[in-house]
């Protein structure tokens, strides 16, 4: 109601501001937000009954001695938490599993499709305010750039824990995923990959891990919002 009052009065007045433009933005994220918390509330909902069922076979696999079937068992379960579930069924898994697993698999499928519905008509909402103050903007290039900046952001579709890489990588940890790779990447706030090597944020989905001066590696972040990668490696992100 508030976003839209700011609107209305501003529509009316002719004038379109940085501050008017910034009240929209928050509002977008805020409503952005809260429908990432309902997502991640209903795909954690999803996946209970096979973590469940994972835990069952943990121990069993516990009581036979079957370290195979337990390290599988593991990798199953960071890979649920982590939203990173593979479609093929992994061999060492026991296949009583298996139907458990596919629902989860279809009912992430339907979840996130839905609610990337609602996502779609939050941003054409923003656009259209946006669209309005853009015919505003001709003679204010400020304003202009902001609003370029904000369509960029909606745009780039990235979704989830971080949206930003400029403002939400400094003071996390990655987890490796897949690939071979360091097993953790710490990105600090001093500029710094797990106190060592410099980092340095080149796109708002990309950044570069600098180990020397003639070496790096560029990650990019998925459109999930926690996960990078680079070629075959992968890295989730650690939620505290």
């Amino acid at each position: 109601m508030k976003t839209c009052l700011i609107l209305i009065l501003a529509c009316l007045t002719g004038v379109a501001s940085a501050q008017t433009v910034a009240t929209l933005s928050q509002g977008h994220q805020a409503a952005s937000a809260a429908l990432a918390t309902r997502r991640a509330a209903e795909i954690d909902r999803l996946r209970q009954p096979y973590l469940a069922a994972l835990a069952t076979a943990d121990q069993a696999a516990t009581q036979s001695g079957n370290a195979e079937m337990l390290r599988a068992i593991e990798q199953e379960r960071q890979a649920v938490k982590a939203g990173k579930l593979r479609l093929e069924f992994p061999e060492a898994l026991p296949r009583k599993l298996s139907p458990t697993r596919r629902a989860l698999l279809t009912g992430e499928q339907r979840a996130q499709l839905e609610f990337d519905k609602q996502q779609q008509t939050i941003d054409a909402a923003y656009l259209q305010q946006l669209g309005t103050f853009q015919l505003r903007a001709t003679r204010d290039p400020a304003l202009a750039e902001q609003i370029a900046r904000e369509k960029s952001r909606v745009l780039s579709g990235i979704r989830g824990p971080i949206t930003d890489l400029p403002t939400g990588l400094p003071g996390t940890r990655w987890r490796l995923f897949a690939g071979d790779g360091y097993q953790s990447l710490v990105f600090g706030k001093d500029g710094k990959v797990n106190g060592n090597w410099k980092y340095e944020v080149i796109d708002r989905d990309k950044v570069s891990v600098i180990w020397d001066k003639s070496s790096s590696m560029t990650l990019t972040l998925a459109k999930d919002g926690s996960s990078l990668s680079a070629g075959d490696k992968i890295w989730a992100l650690e939620r505290e």
